[in-house]
């Protein structure tokens, strides 16, 4: 099939398409090798369901045809498919292997010299395949069949699934393999001259996504639409996004997450709605054609700041702003850590924004005060988080930064929002406390705002459970039954409250362990937290009351810190 696009497409089997002379190369703003079992199953399963005569259509590989200089091996940049391609090529390293351990040379050389590698005019040698740089150094090393040095999660698992069904197949049995999967599988090559013409039939093969994460098809689409533009600088466009890929993906459980928290974030164009992953491609697709239709931003500058942007959303998971002096960089990057401590993850969207108004660390840090103050609320009573969320912190970003004082705009619509004082004091006193940092941080600032204490580092100390956990169930102290006086089912519901809980120093934690109350006593005693000290001076013993009473107390204390 050929036309005027610039399109070619043939019908090959796998010999066909790692027999031409070209080399394939998958570029770096490509997602990388994710297929898992499920995809590696179906094809071994499709192999072995092959009977003479047979053939099996695996898909389609999409390619853009790259001239390289006299006598270097031409390059045809893969689109899509490389999953496919990637994978199959493993399986052949797999049965290369196979033959090294059976000695049977000849066969091995074979795969390796007509299928694994190529050759130029100068008898220079290229993989037949190269996967981005994120994925490349690992899938050399299974085309030169160096096993242990695969490091990347999904090939190293590609190897042991194919691996463990190759070995137990005698030589015989594996040749049989190599031809079906050379001869009989096949694959559609579609091969494109224009950038434009590849991006489209990506877009279209892929059925908006089925395989494919938003931000590929992001990638795709905004490609697309500068490859066939005169007007806009293409190379710009993939050096931007490039820059983002690099900042975000090798670091990003989920890079989505990026490109959300950006897009609601941004000035411009603006968008005052949550960003969901299913909705991140169309509305994606809606911003770029703003973009191209305004006159104040270019698509270029659009991507540039994307990458720009990118670099700061990694400093602020990583608690490592740097764009004020050295003093306010230091409390910045405290505070941030703390946050991280409250799971603040969706918060990133207004973090984004705060930073990039804010050239004051005074005023950033009043701003993430604020943000503190509203997250502790809304997660202490439970609030849900999703899209709820993500709309307060998109509606924030544009509405409040054009407002003359933007922090004390952002306390009124937050306070708003956030929990009553009745609701977070319930929060307290009627529920178990997440045994975690965010936890650990409320005991931290109820020590320094309301006793008065210091906590430098939160690592030094643990979180004290002052009836112990096991107070039921450890047989050493069993004086705890009887100190507590109720039944078990009723302290469960209580031990893990907050008035249950102190800061206590490591050594002096492990030395408390689960004795009882007047031994636990004498190490709250010589704590530097004031709060524990105040334990052993206040309490003569420790009670269900003394529970209860101790919660509700620093429930109030809670309600006048974390209040806008």
């Amino acid at each position: 099939m050929s036309g005027s696009l610039g399109i070619s497409a043939n019908e090959d089997t796998i010999e066909s398409v790692l027999s031409r002379n070209y080399r394939y190369t998958v570029p770096d703003y490509q997602r990388q090798y994710s297929w898992g079992e499920e995809q590696w199953r179906a094809l071994w399963e499709d192999l072995q369901a092959l009977e003479d005569g047979q053939t099996h259509f695996l898909g389609s590989v999409v390619v853009i045809e790259r001239s390289e200089g006299l006598n270097e091996l031409d390059r045809l940049e893969v689109v899509d498919g490389q999953q496919r391609l990637a994978t199959i090529l493993t399986m052949l390293s797999v049965m290369r292997q196979k033959y090294l351990d059976e000695g049977e040379q000849s066969q091995a050389d074979a795969i390796r010299n007509d299928y694994l590698f190529e050759q130029d005019l100068d008898q220079r040698e290229y993989q037949n395949l190269s996967l981005s740089r994120y994925d490349n150094d690992s899938f050399a090393s299974i085309l030169d069949c160096n096993f242990g040095q695969v490091e990347k999660e999904n090939l190293s698992e590609a190897l042991e699934f194919y691996g463990s069904r190759i070995h137990s197949l005698s030589v015989e049995e594996t040749d049989t393999l190599r031809k079906e999967l050379l001869s009989s599988i096949t694959l559609v090559t579609i091969e494109c001259t224009e950038e434009q013409s590849a991006f489209r039939l990506f877009e279209t093969l892929n059925e908006r996504g089925l395989e494919l994460s938003s931000v590929d098809l992001m990638k795709n689409h905004v490609f697309s639409l500068a490859a066939q533009d005169d007007d806009v600088d293409y190379d710009d466009i993939r050096e931007s996004w490039q820059r983002a890929v690099d900042n975000t993906v090798p670091n990003l459980n989920k890079p989505s997450r990026f490109f959300r928290h950006y897009l609601m974030s941004a000035p411009e164009p603006d968008f005052t709605d949550a960003v969901s992953d299913y909705k991140l491609y169309d509305i994606f697709q809606e911003i770029i054609e703003e973009v191209r239709s305004s006159s104040d931003i270019t698509l270029e500058s659009y991507l540039a700041d994307i990458a720009e942007q990118s670099e700061l959303y990694m400093r602020v998971v990583n608690s490592d702003i740097d764009q004020f002096d050295r003093s306010g960089n230091e409390a910045i990057n405290q505070k941030l850590t703390h946050l991280h401590h409250v799971k603040s993850v969706q918060a990133r969207t207004l973090l984004l924004r705060i930073f990039r108004e804010f050239d004051n660390p005074n005023k950033a840090m009043e701003a993430l005060g604020v943000l503190e103050r509203f997250l502790i609320r809304w997660k202490v009573a439970n609030y849900a988080t999703g899209s709820q969320l993500d709309r307060i912190y998109s509606e924030l970003c544009s509405t409040v930064f054009n407002e003359s004082d933007p922090i004390e705009q952002m306390a009124d619509y937050l306070r708003e929002k956030y929990p009553s004082e009745e609701e977070f004091k319930a929060g307290i006193e009627n529920k178990r406390v997440k045994l975690n940092n965010r936890t650990k941080y409320m005991l931290k600032r109820i020590e320094e705002v309301h006793y008065g204490g210091t906590i430098d580092r939160m690592d030094d100390y643990e979180l004290e459970h002052i009836a112990p956990r096991s107070a039921y169930t450890a047989t050493k102290h069993s004086a705890w039954v009887t100190t507590l006086d109720t039944t078990e089912e009723t302290f469960e519901q209580h031990r893990d409250r907050l008035g249950n809980l102190t800061l206590l120093e490591s050594d002096k934690n492990i030395r408390a362990s689960n004795n009882p109350f007047e031994s636990k006593k004498r190490e709250y005693a010589t704590s530097n937290v004031t709060m524990t000290t105040a334990l052993a001076e206040d309490y003569e013993d420790w009670n269900l009351d003394s529970i209860q009473q101790r919660t509700s107390e620093l429930a109030e204390v809670a309600v006048n810190i974390w209040s806008l």
